[in-house]
């Protein structure tokens, strides 16, 4: 059953209670760059794809490296976390683990980031609910919870209904038009350039982006891509924990 946007978008992020611990270093440096890797391009297409009449939420990890006027955002993987609206718990839940698995990385990865999808074609501008998710990270990643200055570290990913048609049809352009996704900045809201995403590998938009199609549109088929968001994950019991790991979704990257 759908939840009311309404009601769950209130309160979704309390600081003067949240209990969050982030790393502090990358956060505080706005990324002028953004790379993204082959797997989480891969898992949020797929995330989407699998839950085409849903709004979809998940979290982007990586670090954040450079100097404070010339950085990179790298984004090493997704972490899908629901495909309804987002309640509180839900939310709280899937960031304290996103942030325990960052933690226990070999790679000092960080929470970077939020991605979505709406539940409407053509409904191209985050919702705000993604916006509130958002805004409580930002709010959590600083040490000090009377500091309010506006946060324009993190990256919200949209992933835009033209856009994905396109790259589901294999039309997607070498230098990334038509990917199925658009980069929004974090605190006046303002459409942060395309031209600004690259992928971490030396392979090309199109070429990704073909490999990404042919993955999504075997989904839902017999032997074809799973993937499991935190929502699922709870709704698997006991039983299904092990096999609905939505902190890895290893199976993804087996098939790039």
């Amino acid at each position: 059953n759908k939840l009311d946007i309404h009601s769950t978008s209130r309160n979704l992020f309390d600081s003067r209670t949240a209990t969050h611990k982030y790393n502090s270093s990358s956060y505080k440096m706005k990324p002028t760059k953004i790379q993204l890797s082959e797997v989480s391009y891969t898992k949020m297409m797929l995330h989407a794809t699998l839950n085409s009449r849903s709004p979809i939420h998940g979290i982007l990890i990586g670090e954040v490296s450079g100097e404070e006027t010339d950085s990179t955002a790298h984004i090493t993987d997704i972490l899908p976390v629901c495909h309804s609206h987002p309640t509180k718990p839900i939310i709280d839940m899937a960031l304290r683990f996103a942030n325990a698995y960052c933690k226990d990385s070999e790679d000092k990865l960080d929470i970077v980031g939020w991605y979505t999808a709406n539940e409407r074609v053509g409904d191209t501008n985050p919702s705000p609910v993604a916006w509130k998710v958002l805004q409580g990270i930002q709010k959590n990643k600083t040490n000090d919870e009377d500091d309010t200055s506006p946060r324009d570290s993190l990256i919200l990913m949209m992933i835009q209904s033209d856009s994905y048609e396109t790259m589901l049809k294999k039309e997607c352009t070498v230098d990334g038009s038509g990917k199925g996704f658009e980069v929004f900045k974090t605190h006046d809201k303002k459409y942060e350039d395309l031209a600004d995403v690259t992928l971490s590998s030396s392979a090309t938009w199109k070429e990704v982006a073909s490999n990404v199609s042919d993955i999504c549109l075997k989904a839902g088929e017999d032997g074809g891509a799973k993937l499991y968001d935190f929502e699922q994950h709870l709704d698997g019991g006991a039983e299904g924990l092990k096999e609905r790991d939505w902190l890895r979704n290893a199976q993804v990257a087996k098939l790039i």
